[in-house]
């Protein structure tokens, strides 16, 4: 059985999410593909392991040295905001990134951007992050991968449950300026369009929660907080649609889900969500969240005409179908044929 050292830079303690979800469904499903998973022991000199799978972009400096130690090293990267950029954004990014490294001696190295020619394979969550990283950082195509996120197999049983239909719209992200959460509940209050909003801030302190909160009435801005996933599921069975205006996403969970529970999307009008769901036949509202007065007439129609689907919005996949296309691809790093 080989080996697996799961790693991010992120402690969970200061930020909750997707990338927390991630690592606990692989560490849950890796071992029914022949993949021991453990995290990866910073203290520990007596660890070893066949690879390191980083999710968030390592040191460069860490790749060499694994590899040094004859160890594999796969990336799952996060370019959420990055990749939601305009064509024309990221033109400027690229030349002003060249005119820096001729500049600035060592720049590259500084930012962590030779990472993506080092690491062994990349994989990335959205075709339009690879795609973006390939333009930006000169990414190897032939090292690259796209597998999506996911929710827990038993969520696609219970998220497809009837439930009657309430009279809310539902958003669930935590409570902070990326996921644009105050345009929506002013939208919300302006629209007469009641949702529930779903999700913690990273701290109760925080003046852009504070913010929120003030809006919370109880009518059209109903914050019944952080609840169980029993009561969650409930209140995306019994929505008539789902609500996020994010300003990037990396394939956002919620959104899958949503998705899963046959929710009609309303999406800000960004590369996140445009290239994000293109599975979806119907049932997509994309909108200009700068222009408040189009969210809100948006908003508006998209409350009158949305009933939940009597099917996925778009193709949902298992974490337990995540694990497996993972494990194929350490297999295929290690050089290993697969027996999955």
């Amino acid at each position: 059985m080989m080996k697996v050292l799961l790693w991010t830079n992120i402690p969970f303690f200061l930020a909750h999410g997707g990338v927390q979800t991630h690592m606990d469904n692989l560490f849950k499903y890796l071992p029914e593909f022949g993949v021991e998973a453990e995290p990866l022991r910073w203290w520990d000199q007596t660890q070893r392991g066949d690879l390191i799978h980083a999710i968030t972009r390592p040191e460069t400096g860490v790749v060499r040295l694994a590899h040094e130690k004859g160890m594999k090293f796969v990336m799952s990267d996060i370019l959420d905001v990055t990749a939601s950029r305009s064509d024309f954004q990221l033109f400027l990014q690229k030349s002003l990134s060249r005119a820096a490294k001729l500049l600035v001696r060592g720049l590259t190295w500084k930012l962590n951007w030779e990472v993506y020619k080092e690491v062994d394979a990349l994989v990335f969550v959205l075709l339009r992050e690879q795609k973006v990283a390939e333009y930006l950082f000169d990414a190897p195509r032939a090292r690259c991968h796209v597998i999506n996120h996911a929710v827990e197999p038993e969520a696609l049983d219970q998220l497809a449950q009837v439930e009657p239909e309430g009279g809310h719209l539902i958003s669930v992200a935590t409570i902070a300026p990326r996921k644009n959460t105050l345009v929506l509940a002013r939208a919300a209050i302006a629209a007469q369009v009641p949702i529930v909003f779903l999700g913690k801030p990273y701290s109760e302190d925080d003046p852009y929660f504070l913010e929120f909160k003030k809006l919370v009435d109880g009518k059209y801005v109903q914050y019944p907080g952080f609840v169980s996933r029993e009561e969650k599921y409930r209140l995306l069975r019994s929505a008539r649609g789902f609500c996020l205006l994010s300003l990037g996403e990396t394939g956002c969970i919620a959104i899958h889900e949503a998705s899963a529970a046959g929710l009609t999307l309303f999406l800000s009008d960004l590369p996140w969500a445009r290239h994000g769901y293109m599975g979806a036949t119907r049932g997509l509202t994309f909108v200009d969240q700068t222009r408040p007065a189009a969210v809100i007439e948006a908003l508006k129609a998209f409350y009158q005409q949305s009933h939940r689907l009597p099917h996925h919005t778009f193709p949902v996949q298992s974490w337990r179908d995540v694990a497996r296309q993972y494990a194929q691809v350490y297999r295929m790093v290690l050089g290993q044929k697969s027996n999955s």
